[in-house]
């Protein structure tokens, strides 16, 4: 089972503004799971799979073949 992290931790995680990560759960723009209710919580590998995928297209295709 992959690592489990909270708002907070993701926040952390990537250094930016906990309002930040609530703005991107909110307009689907950072992969998250709801647990119920208002319980979200977020899978490191996904995180992980999608940071990859932002800087590759942040950064464009000469980069992203390494």
């Amino acid at each position: 089972m992959t690592e489990v992290l909270t708002r907070k931790e993701v926040a952390q995680l990537l250094k930016v503004p906990l309002r930040t990560i609530d703005f991107w759960t909110k307009t689907g723009q950072i992969p998250f799971s709801r647990l119920g209710g208002r319980t979200i919580r977020f899978s490191k590998e996904r995180l992980d799979a999608w940071f990859l995928e932002k800087e590759a297209l942040q950064n464009g295709p000469q980069h992203a073949q390494g």
